[in-house]
């Protein structure tokens, strides 16, 4: 199990973190952002897998720029609110408290970044701006398609759901096509297929997802 703790952005913003550490020494750190749902159980526990795997993993409450605490479920209601803090966002912000977790993570030594639908976009913008990141996986990323023309300068793994009506699977190629270092794997699944709380969670694609999220973090770090 982790904790919460609080880390502070280049510009002095002090914010909330979820820490989760392995048991033994860890094979290097990693970031996990968040869905639009804020550091909810679901986050928690993905923060808790990939530890158990033996990542020190750091999980920025990027959101308490906005407001803070939020912790969302998944009914109608909960999306209307996360996407309404989602479109205050602004990423100078977002990235000066990704680049405070990335630094926080760095004990552990060469440092990825995995992240969910908003968050896989936070993850491939870290990709293309943050020096220090070793390597970047992002599922279902909401932000993908406005991000498309700026290329990541560190490895990058996507993954899509085929059956996802937010983000187009056409994307994975044209993303291919304009960066052709990157990965892309497409399941038949549909948006937020990752987490077992949602309704579209498929197990089957999960769990390959994660299958090659693991090898592709334990080639690099």
């Amino acid at each position: 199990m982790g904790s919460m703790t609080n880390l502070t952005a280049a510009d002095g913003h002090r914010f909330e973190a979820y820490i989760a550490e392995p048991r033994g020494a860890a094979k290097g750190g990693l970031v996990v952002i968040q869905e639009i749902f804020g550091i909810n159980s679901h986050i928690k526990a993905v923060c808790n897998g990939f530890a158990a795997d033996g990542y020190y993993c750091v999980a920025p409450a990027i959101f308490d720029r906005v407001q803070r605490g939020v912790d969302l479920g998944y009914n109608a209601d909960d999306v209307a609110k996360g996407r309404d803090i989602r479109n205050k966002m602004v990423w100078d912000t977002v990235l000066k408290d990704c680049s405070a977790a990335l630094a926080a993570a760095s004990q552990a030594g060469r440092v990825g970044a995995v992240g969910y639908c908003y968050g896989g976009g936070v993850t491939w913008k870290m990709a293309v701006d943050l020096p220090g990141l070793a390597a970047s996986v992002g599922y279902y990323g909401g932000p993908w398609a406005e991000l498309k023309d700026e290329a990541p300068k560190a490895p990058c793994l996507l993954h899509f759901g085929a059956e996802d009506k937010l983000i187009p699977i056409s994307l994975a190629a044209e993303l291919k096509a304009k960066h052709p270092s990157i990965t892309t794997h497409v399941y038949a699944a549909d948006h937020g297929f990752n987490c077992e709380q949602r309704a579209t969670y498929n197990a089957a694609a999960a769990v390959t997802a994660r299958r090659r999220t693991l090898a592709f973090f334990e080639a690099i770090l």
